[in-house]
């Protein structure tokens, strides 16, 4: 597989001519998600009835996942007992997006689920790069402290030949 190829295959679902993929980082590894997978495995970052970013305050959460539904998204339930499942639970064929979409046109529900996957992206590699950023930081200040650690330790070395020194010059 070349390159290119490699740049549109989905690492969750294999997907190999993905329509989009989106880089996010997992378990320190970065992986290319095609944007049905990407909005599958971050249902708790948007609602994923309205596909609104980021998720609601006012919200119920999905029975079996994550999910974060706004108050007025889900279907009204018969009887107030009724507890809500986001439709990826409940619908077992259910997409965010077509897999392998040639066509070029796009209706109104597939482009805010590419908004929404490419602002979760950007949001996810951004507190990707503030964690590398700090990680960094963190290194920086090691070495400072190492390398003034390493001069303090060289100064004492010198300390000690001198005083070997004149201590071998008196005999």
């Amino acid at each position: 597989m070349n390159q290119e190829q490699n740049l549109r295959q989905c690492a969750a679902c294999g997907e190999q001519e993905a329509f989009f993929t989106y880089a996010v980082r997992k378990n320190k590894n970065l992986r290319r998600l095609c944007t049905d997978c990407l909005l599958r495995e971050h249902r708790n970052l948007f609602c994923p009835i309205c596909l609104d970013v980021p998720p609601p305050e006012e919200s119920i959460v999905c029975l079996n996942c994550p999910s974060i539904t706004h108050l007025d998204c889900p279907p009204r339930p018969s009887s107030s007992a009724s507890p809500f499942t986001c439709p990826p639970c409940s619908e077992p064929n259910f997409s965010f997006f077509p897999k392998s979409s040639h066509s070029t046109v796009l209706d109104q529900e597939s482009a805010d689920a590419l908004v929404a996957a490419a602002i979760i992206s950007a949001f996810l590699m951004n507190n990707e790069a503030a964690e590398l950023k700090k990680e960094a930081h963190k290194k920086i200040f090691a070495a400072k402290e190492a390398k003034r650690r390493a001069k303090e330790a060289l100064a004492n070395l010198q300390d000690l030949v001198l005083k070997q020194k004149s201590f071998g010059d008196e005999e």
